[in-house]
């Protein structure tokens, strides 16, 4: 019998198989987690008191699962006359931050988990491209208007903001929901651990059996030839 119609022993369908079902499993968990970098997220507001223009940026990064609407390792950097870490998210499940101001967000946002207990929180709001959504390597603007990228100040700035409606700061309060005035981001899909695991557990071991099945059948080629 050739080499190459000789068919596989039940041993190495089997072990095929569960290699490909690696790969398969691989590649149906699909890489929904997304590396959002904020660039420059820019607020401006009449400063307290009246005098000038008062103006907050956001920066820094987060991954987002777009599926189950959840994030995590976040790092963003509210700077300007205020300064705070935005480093929690709140998605609608789950023990809500403090919050009772009528300019509130609603989920989901990310906000300054180090406020003192019953203080509503700095909240920060962005929202992505319709056009581009998730899928933006290279910077694309935030959405501004009423109801997009939106950032919340609280009349007492969490309680941690020692120049909080102090004149010449920022405004907070009610109204404190100012809209975006500039701002970027950028997006790229961050491979889920257990995604990557699988394709190279499922890679190495088809690889590891083709090879064996074929030496094999050398082998006992090589054996079926008379000296």
């Amino acid at each position: 019998m050739s080499l190459y119609h000789r068919k596989a022993s039940p041993k190495f369908r089997v072990s095929a198989l569960v290699a490909l079902s690696l790969l398969c499993a691989a590649g149906a968990s699909a890489d929904t987690i997304y590396a959002v970098t904020i660039i420059n997220a820019t607020f401006s507001a009449t400063c307290v008191g009246g005098s000038g223009t008062c103006t907050e940026v956001v920066n820094g990064s987060i991954l987002f699962d777009s599926t189950a609407n959840t994030a995590s390792h976040i790092s963003l950097q509210l700077t300007g006359t205020l300064t705070a870490s935005l480093d929690s998210f709140y998605n609608g499940s789950g023990t809500a931050p403090y919050c009772v101001s009528a300019g509130c967000l609603a989920p989901d946002f990310v906000y300054d988990s180090g406020v003192l207990a019953s203080h509503d929180p700095i909240e920060f709001d962005p929202s992505l491209s319709p056009v581009f959504g998730f899928n933006a390597p290279t910077p694309e603007p935030l959405e501004g208007g009423a109801n997009n990228t939106l950032l919340y100040v609280p009349a007492l700035c969490g309680g941690d903001q020692a120049l909080c409606n102090a004149t010449g700061s920022f405004p907070g309060g009610a109204d404190a929901d100012y809209e975006l005035t500039s701002g970027t981001y950028t997006s790229v899909v961050t491979p889920e651990p257990s995604s990557a695991t699988l394709l190279v557990t499922g890679v190495a071991m088809l690889g590891f059996l083709l090879r064996r099945k074929l030496l094999a059948g050398r082998s006992s080629h090589e054996r079926s030839v008379p000296n």
